[in-house]
């Protein structure tokens, strides 16, 4: 059973049920699920082998799209409103594919229903190598990725999968060797079977490259009422980057 957690509660109105992305965790949502207090529930969701949930064999976007599943057989929670965002974007599409009946409105951040280049594996064979015995601090940790992630809000956001336990000593708190050998899997995206007949939204940052124009008709032939949002000052992480700006257009199209 994978972790999650709610904000708000479940009453006769459907959650808003949020993916994070690659190496990210359900904490990547808190600013975004405070911020719809009074206005809708929202179910945040650890992915396997992702912050707090189990470590488990296996990366596929079947076993992914399972796991929710089961997440919402638990709660009783028939169906519901779904956003993902990059890794998480794919499991909210093959979830939203697999099970149409359970998803009323699709939302999908800066990623689209295909194959991409293998553009981590530099950093996952970093985050391997790094010497977690004999580190003393966090800033030894950002000094380690600075040679591969250059940025340093990026660092920031990777460093947070850096546990430290009683004695000291930092750990992966993702299962980062599952991660890493099911990476191709994870870049790819399963063949759609059918199509998704409902409403649907793809947000991108104007920042990132993730989205193409020419993935628009790819998108379109799978999620045929599917419409695009850019927002201008965003990279990849737009709900991190401009949190404001990305909660207004959620809203349009959620209200």
């Amino acid at each position: 059973m994978l972790n999650y957690r709610l904000f708000g509660t479940l009453d006769s109105s459907p959650p808003l049920l949020v993916l994070h992305g690659l190496l990210g965790s359900l904490d990547n949502w808190q600013t975004f699920a405070k911020g719809q207090a009074g206005k809708r529930t929202v179910l945040a969701v650890d992915l396997r082998n992702h912050g707090d949930s189990p470590h488990v064999a296996g990366m596929s976007y079947r076993q992914m799209v399972a796991d929710i599943v089961e997440v919402l057989d638990t709660l009783a929670i028939p169906h519901c409103d779904l956003m993902g965002h990059s890794m998480g974007g794919k499991v909210a599409m093959a979830l939203a594919l697999q099970h149409p009946e359970r998803i009323q409105r699709l939302l999908v951040v800066d990623i689209a229903p295909k194959m991409y280049p293998p553009r981590h594996q530099a950093l996952l064979q970093a985050m391997s190598a790094m010497p977690l015995a004999t580190l003393t601090s966090r800033k030894q940790a950002d000094e380690w990725l600075s040679a591969t992630v250059k940025h340093p809000f990026e660092r920031g956001f990777l460093l947070k999968n850096l546990g430290r336990n009683a004695e000291g000593r930092f750990y992966w708190q993702c299962n980062l060797p599952e991660i890493t050998q099911h990476y191709l899997k994870i870049s790819g995206f399963p063949t759609p079977a059918g199509v998704f007949p409902k409403p649907a939204l793809f947000v991108r940052g104007a920042q990132s490259d993730y989205v193409q124009d020419t993935d628009i008709e790819g998108i379109q032939q799978v999620f045929p009422l599917a419409a695009l949002t850019t927002i201008a000052a965003a990279g990849h992480l737009p709900h991190v980057q401009t949190p404001a700006e990305f909660s207004d257009v959620v809203n349009a199209f959620l209200d």
